[in-house]
């Protein structure tokens, strides 16, 4: 079977360089040193709906990060850290933490808190049309600092409740982050032309992983007909039951190239797909999430089945957690000498044999 791949794969560039390779890799190095206040994630900030939006939460538990629920599961006092990063913050639990002392470390994507920014500074001179899923995680995380005439639309649904929810206000469309263009466009249109005495406006809010170089959906839109020849499908690679609005938007943007969208979860459903379709021509696309059968299926398909077995082993919860634990314990105690002998003096400490 022939692999085709995108130059810029599914993922979001920002949370590949500063997330994956950035925040995440410092919350396990300050794990590492004595005496560190604990640093936490919050899974209610970064997940939604049991995990079919937001972050893969099975994929989460390999990285072996200090993980709570909620909020609420945090220590009662502040001698610990949270990170904010992702999709933002649930604002008033934030806004709870911080009155308690509790330290913030505020990295989220950028593009999603300008959303945020716009909401806070709201003065009541617009009527905001939020266009996002209804289960998707900024509509819990702002949902304190929504403005109370706040319409919130989806493409079925936005003319019905566009002119059943106008309160005659002019209208300001502010759409999240992963809309493709098109759709805020035909919504803008339908603003305007409903009601043309009013001075409406929109917001631009597309990331850069919906309208740059970096897009994988402007690399879709723009391959040739010359390299899809002979290529009927697109195998997509993302996590069974995930609707993540990224995700509906490469698909659909596939779709719009007559490529039928495959999904495959693991290297199972991949090696079943390629031996009913060894002779044919596929592109094959990243989900923008992280998930747990990316890496075994690239490794399959660039080094064979063995190397991609070792990588299903190797990136196991229970071998990741293991080996992170084996790992953390050793690195710990060498700090720890480090520490004592280092602050010897400082400490007062006598040493005796």
């Amino acid at each position: 079977m022939e692999v085709v791949t995108l130059k810029n794969d599914g993922r979001c560039k920002w949370l590949e360089n500063k997330v994956m390779h950035g925040i995440f890799p410092k919350m396990i190095e300050h794990s590492l040193r004595p005496g560190a206040k604990k640093m936490y994630l919050i899974v209610e900030w970064i997940s939604n709906d049991n995990g079919r939006v937001g972050v893969d939460l099975k994929w989460l538990k390999t990285l072996g990060l200090d993980v709570v629920g909620s909020y609420r599961d945090l220590p009662n006092d502040n001698n610990f850290i949270v990170v904010n990063t992702g999709y933002d913050s649930i604002v008033n639990e934030e806004k709870i933490l911080k009155a308690r002392g509790v330290e913030i470390v505020d990295l989220p994507c950028s593009f999603i808190r300008k959303i945020r920014t716009i909401l806070e500074k709201s003065d009541g001179t617009f009527q905001y049309v939020l266009l996002c899923e209804p289960n998707h995680i900024i509509i819990k995380n702002y949902n304190s600092i929504f403005p109370k005439d706040l319409i919130l639309v989806q493409m079925a649904n936005y003319k019905e409740k566009i002119i059943r929810e106008q309160n005659g206000k002019q209208l300001a469309l502010l759409p999240y982050v992963t809309f493709l263009p098109s759709h805020i466009n035909e919504i803008y249109d339908f603003i305007c032309h409903s009601f043309p005495e009013r001075q409406s406006m929109k917001y631009i809010t597309s990331c850069m992983w919906i309208s740059s170089k970096a897009s994988p959906i402007v690399e879709i839109e723009s391959l040739s007909e010359e390299l899809l020849e002979g290529i009927t499908d697109a195998l997509l690679i993302a996590t069974s039951g995930s609707v993540n609005k990224s995700l509906v938007s490469l698909i659909e943007t596939i779709e719009k190239k007559n490529l039928q969208v495959v999904m495959v979860s693991s290297l199972k459903e991949f090696i079943a797909y390629e031996k009913q379709h060894r002779c044919e021509k596929i592109l094959l696309v990243k989900s923008p999430i992280p998930n747990k059968a990316e890496n075994p299926i690239i490794a399959y398909i660039e080094r064979g089945y063995i190397p991609a077995l070792l990588v299903v082993i190797k990136d196991s919860t229970l071998i990741r957690l293991m080996f992170l634990k084996c790992y953390r314990a050793l690195v710990y105690t060498r700090n720890y000498i480090n520490y004592l002998f280092t602050h010897k003096k400082n400490m007062g400490i006598t040493w005796t044999s």
